[in-house]
């Protein structure tokens, strides 16, 4: 993959995936809300899809980087680089299986998951909670993609 068009992947993603996030932030005004739906537009973000979309992008920066021949290997490797946390997590879960496949096959998660843009801090973007239940932040996951994304872009094409 040349540079621009790295660069242009890039751009796709982050518009994609903050424009759901602006989207949800804008509707939690009451004003806002109201206009929207005049429009027809609910309230929120597509949750959901950003998620899945996040996922799948996971799994293109892993093929980018990695090029392993199994999908989940660059899943699993690149999702591994979002941090210390996101790495401990999927050492205990199929993280590929449950989550990845769950909503690209599926359209839900394939056990009990809260999805919600936006979630407590402190925490990884993707985990479960005290009771084990399962949850998905969009804006957090995005947030510690968006760093891990950047840092392959310098290991890809390193400045001359």
């Amino acid at each position: 993959m040349e540079r621009a068009e790295f660069q242009q992947a890039k751009s796709f993603i982050e518009r994609d995936i903050e424009r759901d996030i602006q989207l949800a932030v804008v509707s939690e005004n009451d004003n806002n809300a109201s206009r929207l739906r005049e429009f027809g537009i609910h309230s929120g973000g597509g949750n959901f899809l950003a998620a899945l979309g996040l996922l799948c992008y996971t799994e293109f920066a892993g093929k980018l980087k990695y090029n392993h021949l199994h999908a989940s290997q660059n899943f699993n490797r690149f999702f591994d680089e979002l941090g210390q946390l996101y790495s401990d997590f999927r050492q205990e879960n199929d993280v590929y299986d449950i989550f990845r496949c769950g909503l690209a096959h599926e359209y839900y998660v394939k056990q009990t998951c809260t999805i919600a843009m936006f979630g407590g801090s402190g925490q990884a973007g993707i985990g479960s909670n005290d009771v084990g239940r399962y949850y998905f932040i969009v804006e957090r996951y995005f947030r510690d993609f968006q760093l891990a994304f950047d840092k392959l872009e310098q290991d890809l094409f390193p400045s001359i």
